[in-house]
């Protein structure tokens, strides 16, 4: 581990082995870009020093209220011993006052000068304060930091009563705290509705019902104008004229983006505050960038952490030579707030235009969706609702609901049919994982317990996936790896060319030979021209044979395993699209009039590859986006589908050189 080395000359980068990154402030998002850094080696090109302004370790500041039922030591992320073997230099209590950009050095709280090749701003925010009278009284505390809680908890030994000022989600989260001391806890929020950044009025309404019947009491449209101390603590005046009496207050009303050092040192701010970044989270100074809730990204400022940790992998990975973008954060949260499961995923407030908000609502639960088209936007729930992980989903790749399902969510509340084998974990081990191999979920289980980490050596020791590739996510899933974004087009126009295949076959088959015209004079005499005169017939007929054969071709990506050019999946595309045309071509080659003998043997056979062809088509674009029963029945009738489709296709060459003879010859 290196040493930190305070200088009073700014040093050039040639002076010392690595580059050097000073990184102001140890919370959740400075912990987790250095945590990535470690991950992607980069301590062989970079000299780290990190600065933080409390005394702790970084800590996990969303789980807080844990402190009053658990020791500090559960919420830390990594103890201090772990930044020592990782050749991280982590500097508590170490206040950073200023940045000097010329000399490229920050100024610490103790006089040092520390000089840097990179800064990284992770200041992270701090808590809103109103501006109201009686704020700095005794009994008056934030909430914010493990010393705030320590102070809390302090205090409270000698209380009955506590009020919490903020209804989002620290506020619930300290007015839990208050709660688990023994206090009599109410919540106060100026508006109509709790957690009113992620919830509508229905929801917020049955979100104050249950924590209600916790013993929290709940005060919306409450806003408090001052604070007076009395004989007994504190009393609290609203703008309504009614007042409130407790022993001490806790303010978690917000927070705002801590950006006093870069004001200071003219970086560019924020109309209403944060530090302005681009896509690499660069600053307006080419050598400073700024991560977290202290940053501003396209005018958008995150108050959550998740989109801090987007911000951290995106910045590590660019310090490591990589070209990465922040292009958005996303502000999804899913928690439990004393106990009731929220969840706001994507769009949670339908602010996208032309949106659709269809809710369904119980006396225990609230659920909303937000539509955009047939895509799912955003959504919101209070209470238990097992299929918001596949809704998150949804949301992350723009997946379409069919129309049934969103039928069955106004009636229901859910998209799915009630199904516990909706997780491939849930599967029996003899349910096929791969269709193409005939990989089971009970071998997978084999090879992992036997020692295989990862989806790649899965797929070495069992061949699950090494097809198609169709299968992956399931395999990856089995394997506890995050799984891959899914082809989005190319399952879509496999399915659309089957469909189309398969409904034009059983309309062929419905309505029979088309007739001939019954007047040289008649319009239809010149379309029924394609099948009765000879040089159409031939035109055609070369056409289906050549598609036909290229489609044959095509087929040999998947059985030969020395061809991988391409994707597998678009090649898959191009057979089915093939089909549909050849099918297309029997009818102007033939009209329907199939014929007899060997004709007729070749036409059903042609028209019976195709008609398995589609419907294994259907099914393989269908096979990851269904679960449960379902996916298990259609994976495990696919492959024998195919091989029906197979058996079929082996005939159909020597037939077809047989037309031709009988055609010329005889």
């Amino acid at each position: 581990m290196h040493k930190l080395q305070p200088q009073n000359d700014s040093p050039t980068l040639a002076s010392t082995k690595a580059a050097r990154m000073v990184v102001v402030g140890n919370g959740m998002v400075g912990h987790a870009f250095c945590q990535s850094l470690v991950r992607r080696g980069a301590m062989q090109q970079w000299q780290v020093d990190i600065f933080g302004e409390e005394p702790h370790v970084a800590y996990d500041r969303v789980r807080l209220t844990k402190l009053f039922s658990d020791t500090q030591s559960s919420l830390t992320l990594s103890p201090k011993v772990w930044y020592e073997q990782v050749g991280l230099n982590l500097v508590t209590s170490q206040k950073i006052n200023a940045i000097d950009r010329i000399n490229r050095e920050v100024l610490g709280q103790d006089g040092k000068r520390y000089p840097y090749d990179r800064l990284v701003l992770a200041t992270g925010s701090r808590p809103f304060v109103p501006p109201i009278e009686g704020v700095n009284l005794p009994g008056v505390f934030l909430y914010r930091t493990i010393d705030d809680l320590q102070k809390i908890r302090d205090y409270a030994e000698n209380c009955r009563s506590a009020a919490v000022m903020g209804g989002g989600l620290l506020g619930l989260e300290a007015g839990k705290a208050a709660l688990d001391l023994g206090l009599e806890a109410h919540v106060l929020e100026v508006a109509p509705t709790l957690m009113p950044r992620q919830l509508d009025t229905a929801g917020g309404a049955l979100l104050k019902s249950r924590v209600e019947s916790l013993g929290v009491r709940v005060h919306v449209l409450c806003r408090c104008e001052r604070i007076e101390p009395c004989s007994k603590g504190l009393q609290l005046h609203f703008t309504n004229g009614e007042t409130l009496h407790v022993d001490m207050l806790i303010i978690s009303a917000g927070i705002l983006p801590r950006d006093e050092l870069a004001r200071e040192a003219e970086l560019e701010i924020a109309h209403r505050g944060g530090i302005v970044v681009d896509d690499q989270l660069r600053t307006s100074d080419p050598h400073i960038y700024a991560i977290g809730e202290c940053a501003v990204h396209r005018e958008k400022h995150y108050g959550l952490v998740g989109p801090g940790i987007q911000m951290a992998e995106v910045l590590a990975a660019n310090c490591c030579g990589e070209n990465q973008q922040f292009l958005y954060g996303d502000q999804s949260a899913k928690l439990k707030l004393m106990g009731v499961d929220v969840a706001a995923l994507g769009d949670a407030l339908g602010e996208t235009p032309n949106s659709l908000i269809i809710s369904h609502s119980t006396n225990d639960a609230y659920r909303k969706l937000i539509f955009a088209g047939n895509c799912v936007v955003g959504a919101t729930s209070v209470g238990e609702w097992n299929e918001i992980d596949r809704i998150r989903d949804l949301i992350t790749h723009a997946r379409r609901l069919w129309p049934w399902q969103i039928s069955r969510f106004r009636r229901t509340g859910r998209l799915w049919p009630e199904d516990t084998l909706n997780s491939p974990w849930d599967w029996p081990d003899s349910a096929v994982i791969c269709s193409c191999v005939g990989v089971t979920k009970g071998q997978i289980g084999e090879v992992t317990r036997d020692g295989a980490a990862d989806a790649s050596a899965v797929t070495t020791l069992t061949r699950a996936s090494s097809v198609c590739g169709t299968c992956r996510p399931l395999v990856q899933q089995l394997c506890g790896e995050r799984q891959a974004p899914p082809q989005t087009m190319s399952w879509k126009i496999l399915l659309a060319s089957s469909l189309a295949t398969f409904v034009f076959i059983i309309a062929m088959l419905g309505l029979g030979p088309l007739p001939f015209a019954d007047s040289v004079q008649s319009t239809w005499h010149t379309i029924d021209a394609l099948w009765r005169s000879e040089t159409p017939k031939q035109i055609t007929g070369y056409t289906i044979f050549g598609l036909t054969a290229l489609g044959l071709a095509f087929s040999l990506r998947k059985r030969i395993a020395r061809i991988t050019w391409g994707d597998f999946a678009w090649w898959r595309v191009a057979h089915a699209i093939l089909a549909t045309l050849a099918v297309v071509g029997l009818l102007l080659h033939t009209g329907f009039h199939f014929g007899s003998n060997l004709n007729f043997a070749l036409a059903v056979t042609f028209v019976a590859v195709n008609f398995t062809g589609s419907l294994t088509g259907m099914l393989v674009s269908l096979e990851n986006r269904i679960t449960g029963v379902l996916g298990i029945w259609i994976r495990r009738w696919r492959p024998r589908l195919v091989w029906l489709h197979l058996m079929l296709s082996w005939p159909l060459p020597v037939l077809l050189l047989f037309h031709v003879i009988t055609v010329y010859y005889f």
